[in-house]
Protein backbone atom coordinates (compact mmCIF):
# COMPACT_ATOMS: atom_id res chain seq x y z
CA UNK A 1 0.00 0.00 0.00
CA UNK A 2 1.36 3.44 -0.89
CA UNK A 3 -0.47 6.74 0.76
CA UNK A 4 0.68 10.32 0.92
CA UNK A 5 -0.18 12.46 3.59
CA UNK A 6 -0.56 15.93 2.96
CA UNK A 7 -2.38 18.79 6.12
CA UNK A 8 -1.23 21.80 7.77
CA UNK A 9 1.80 22.63 9.85
CA UNK A 10 0.73 21.08 13.37
CA UNK A 11 -1.78 19.02 12.00
CA UNK A 12 -0.29 15.47 12.82
CA UNK A 13 1.19 14.23 10.09
CA UNK A 14 4.22 12.70 11.47
CA UNK A 15 2.49 11.28 14.27
CA UNK A 16 -0.19 9.53 12.12
CA UNK A 17 2.79 8.40 9.27
CA UNK A 18 4.60 6.73 12.70
CA UNK A 19 1.23 4.94 13.77
CA UNK A 20 0.62 3.30 10.66
CA UNK A 21 4.13 2.82 10.22
CA UNK A 22 3.78 0.77 13.60
CA UNK A 23 0.36 -1.22 12.94
CA UNK A 24 1.37 -1.87 9.35
CA UNK A 25 4.80 -2.25 8.96
CA UNK A 26 5.36 0.35 6.24
CA UNK A 27 8.20 2.25 5.09
CA UNK A 28 7.62 5.98 6.41
CA UNK A 29 9.47 8.93 4.16
CA UNK A 30 9.19 12.68 5.69
CA UNK A 31 9.56 14.84 2.27
CA UNK A 32 11.00 17.49 5.22
CA UNK A 33 14.16 15.48 4.96
CA UNK A 34 14.54 16.14 1.07
CA UNK A 35 14.50 20.19 1.63
CA UNK A 36 17.94 20.30 2.24
CA UNK A 37 18.64 19.20 -1.45
CA UNK A 38 18.15 22.81 -2.88
CA UNK A 39 18.13 21.67 -6.36
CA UNK A 40 14.37 21.08 -6.80
CA UNK A 41 15.42 18.80 -9.69
CA UNK A 42 17.88 16.17 -8.17
CA UNK A 43 15.27 16.57 -5.07
CA UNK A 44 12.86 15.13 -7.25
CA UNK A 45 14.89 12.53 -8.48
CA UNK A 46 16.20 11.35 -4.97
CA UNK A 47 12.98 11.02 -3.66
CA UNK A 48 11.67 9.48 -7.45
CA UNK A 49 14.51 6.91 -6.98
CA UNK A 50 13.57 6.16 -3.21
CA UNK A 51 9.70 5.61 -4.19
CA UNK A 52 10.70 3.19 -6.84
CA UNK A 53 12.33 1.20 -4.65
CA UNK A 54 9.66 0.26 -2.30
CA UNK A 55 6.77 -1.72 -2.68
CA UNK A 56 5.08 -0.14 0.04
CA UNK A 57 5.64 3.54 1.44
CA UNK A 58 3.77 6.47 3.22
CA UNK A 59 4.95 9.80 2.37
CA UNK A 60 4.42 12.60 4.66
CA UNK A 61 4.21 16.41 4.42
CA UNK A 62 3.04 19.67 3.51
CA UNK A 63 4.68 20.09 0.40
CA UNK A 64 2.77 20.09 -2.73
CA UNK A 65 4.51 20.70 -5.73
CA UNK A 66 6.01 19.28 -8.90
CA UNK A 67 8.89 17.32 -7.09
CA UNK A 68 6.21 15.65 -4.99
CA UNK A 69 3.96 14.30 -7.71
CA UNK A 70 5.29 10.84 -7.93
CA UNK A 71 4.20 10.29 -4.61
CA UNK A 72 0.70 11.83 -5.12
CA UNK A 73 0.04 9.73 -8.73
CA UNK A 74 1.68 6.40 -7.23
CA UNK A 75 -0.42 6.41 -4.05
CA UNK A 76 -3.14 4.05 -3.41
CA UNK A 77 -4.53 6.70 -0.84
CA UNK A 78 -4.20 10.34 -0.01
CA UNK A 79 -4.97 11.63 3.05
CA UNK A 80 -5.57 15.61 3.54
CA UNK A 81 -5.57 16.23 7.21
CA UNK A 82 -8.03 19.31 7.10
CA UNK A 83 -8.05 20.25 10.68
CA UNK A 84 -9.14 23.10 12.51
CA UNK A 85 -6.74 25.88 11.51
CA UNK A 86 -6.67 27.17 15.35
CA UNK A 87 -5.87 23.71 16.33
CA UNK A 88 -3.01 23.47 13.94
CA UNK A 89 -1.54 26.89 15.30
CA UNK A 90 -2.12 25.83 18.74
CA UNK A 91 0.28 23.05 18.42
CA UNK A 92 2.70 24.38 16.41
CA UNK A 93 2.90 27.18 19.19
CA UNK A 94 3.23 23.94 21.78
CA UNK A 95 6.08 22.58 19.70
CA UNK A 96 7.60 25.79 19.83
CA UNK A 97 7.28 26.59 23.60
CA UNK A 98 7.99 22.79 24.43
CA UNK A 99 11.69 23.08 22.47
CA UNK A 100 12.15 26.98 23.48
CA UNK A 101 11.83 25.70 27.31
CA UNK A 102 14.61 23.08 27.06
CA UNK A 103 17.28 23.86 29.22
CA UNK A 104 20.32 23.39 26.77
CA UNK A 105 18.67 25.50 23.88
CA UNK A 106 21.06 29.03 23.93
CA UNK A 107 19.41 32.34 23.60
CA UNK A 108 19.81 32.19 19.71
CA UNK A 109 18.49 29.05 19.01
CA UNK A 110 15.64 30.29 21.54
CA UNK A 111 15.20 32.99 18.87
CA UNK A 112 15.37 30.68 15.90
CA UNK A 113 12.53 28.59 16.73
CA UNK A 114 10.16 31.44 17.24
CA UNK A 115 11.04 32.86 14.19
CA UNK A 116 10.37 29.21 12.83
CA UNK A 117 7.16 29.40 14.52
CA UNK A 118 5.81 32.54 13.35
CA UNK A 119 6.91 31.31 9.58
CA UNK A 120 5.06 28.60 9.57
CA UNK A 121 1.70 30.30 10.72
CA UNK A 122 2.02 32.14 8.00
CA UNK A 123 2.74 28.86 5.96
CA UNK A 124 -0.68 27.95 7.45
CA UNK A 125 -3.05 30.88 6.30
CA UNK A 126 -1.31 30.48 3.00
CA UNK A 127 -1.80 26.41 3.04
CA UNK A 128 -5.47 27.38 4.13
CA UNK A 129 -6.14 29.74 1.05
CA UNK A 130 -4.76 26.68 -1.31
CA UNK A 131 -6.22 24.01 0.19
CA UNK A 132 -9.69 23.86 -1.85
CA UNK A 133 -7.51 24.06 -5.08
CA UNK A 134 -5.41 21.07 -4.14
CA UNK A 135 -8.49 19.06 -3.22
CA UNK A 136 -9.89 20.01 -6.44
CA UNK A 137 -7.01 19.12 -8.25
CA UNK A 138 -6.47 15.56 -6.28
CA UNK A 139 -10.09 14.92 -6.60
CA UNK A 140 -9.69 15.01 -10.86
CA UNK A 141 -6.79 13.82 -11.19
CA UNK A 142 -5.58 10.96 -8.70
CA UNK A 143 -7.53 8.31 -7.01
CA UNK A 144 -8.57 7.45 -3.75
CA UNK A 145 -8.70 10.69 -1.52
CA UNK A 146 -9.73 10.66 1.95
CA UNK A 147 -10.23 14.41 4.11
CA UNK A 148 -10.03 13.89 7.90
CA UNK A 149 -11.31 17.33 9.40
CA UNK A 150 -10.91 15.84 12.84
CA UNK A 151 -8.28 13.63 14.72
CA UNK A 152 -10.89 11.64 15.92
CA UNK A 153 -11.76 10.31 12.03
CA UNK A 154 -8.27 8.44 11.92
CA UNK A 155 -10.35 5.37 11.97
CA UNK A 156 -11.73 6.10 8.81
CA UNK A 157 -7.69 5.33 7.46
CA UNK A 158 -7.97 2.14 9.34
CA UNK A 159 -11.66 1.15 7.79
CA UNK A 160 -10.59 2.14 4.10
CA UNK A 161 -6.74 0.38 4.39
CA UNK A 162 -8.43 -2.84 5.49
CA UNK A 163 -10.83 -2.60 2.63
CA UNK A 164 -7.68 -1.63 0.51
CA UNK A 165 -5.94 -4.90 1.66
CA UNK A 166 -8.98 -7.49 1.17
CA UNK A 167 -9.23 -6.24 -1.82
CA UNK A 168 -5.79 -7.06 -2.81
CA UNK A 169 -6.19 -10.35 -1.47
CA UNK A 170 -8.84 -11.10 -3.11
CA UNK A 171 -7.62 -10.55 -6.65
CA UNK A 172 -4.62 -12.44 -5.58
CA UNK A 173 -6.70 -15.66 -5.02
CA UNK A 174 -8.63 -14.94 -8.08
CA UNK A 175 -5.14 -14.29 -9.71
CA UNK A 176 -4.01 -18.14 -8.30
CA UNK A 177 -7.03 -19.72 -9.41
CA UNK A 178 -6.44 -19.15 -12.69
CA UNK A 179 -3.00 -20.86 -12.68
Amino acid sequence: MKIRIIGYAGSGKTSLTIRLQEKYRIQGIALDDYLKIKDKNQRYNQLSERLQNLSNWIVEGVQVSRWTDQSMNDADLIIILDYPLSLCQYRVTKRAMTQCFQKQKSFAQRKKIIKRMFKLYKWNRRFKKRLPDIKQNLYMNHGKLLILESPNDEKRIHREIKSDRSKLSNNNRKKNSKK
